[in-house]
């Protein structure tokens, strides 16, 4: 067999280990969020770590792995928001659901700023603490905006309730909200590994 062979089947076998170690830590970090939350996705944990909005290397560590949460929770805020401006020319119109729109534009705007700021501080100086609170204010900014058209939907008695989705961008605060918990998860996870180290 000639050196060449050998180095490419090589290659392969770090290939193919680097896959599973990594399919591996997904699945064990998303069980493991799952069992802290009852209202936490497993599914949706998983199909989300797989699938990584930029081309990043594979994660190699829960460091990395929690960026990819991160960036798609900025990717969404940066497309809903973009979505609400378009969703407004065709409905600024002094309507209720108009002014929510407004509102959550607003909510989404300041959502994209604290998650820029969540990656930025996370990548150059690893302050927990503050990315954290960011990432939190974001997925708040999420549960505001559709509480907004869920008091409408309250004082209608239309059953839209709490356990509904009901306003045009719903799709879009409950992944935002979700993204937010896988990145919150991970932090938690970083920040016990960081406290047990130092003592």
């Amino acid at each position: 067999m000639k050196l060449s062979q050998v180095f490419y089947i090589i290659f392969l076998f770090f290939l193919v280990s680097q896959v599973k170690s990594t399919s591996d830590m997904i699945d064990q970090t998303c069980k493991s969020c799952a069992a802290k939350s009852t209202i936490f996705d497993y599914n949706f944990c998983v199909s989300s770590l797989n699938n990584s909005p930029i081309a990043l290397p594979s994660p190699t560590n829960l460091s990395s792995l929690a960026l990819v949460p991160m960036l798609q929770a900025l990717d969404n805020a940066t497309a809903t928001a973009s979505t609400i401006q378009q969703l407004l020319i065709s409905d600024d119109d002094g309507s209720f659901r108009s002014a929510c729109l407004r509102d959550c534009l607003e909510l989404y705007e300041d959502a994209t700023d604290r998650l820029e700021e969540a990656v930025r501080v996370f990548i150059t100086r690893k302050e927990l603490g503050t990315v954290n609170v960011m990432v939190s204010a974001a997925m708040e900014s999420a549960v505001t905006c559709e509480n907004g058209f869920r008091e409408r939907d309250d004082g209608d008695g239309g059953g839209g309730g709490v356990t509904t989705w009901t306003s045009p961008i719903g799709d879009e605060n409950h992944k935002l909200f979700e993204f937010g918990q896988i990145a919150l998860c991970i932090i938690n996870m970083l920040s016990s590994s960081v406290t047990s180290l130092s003592f």
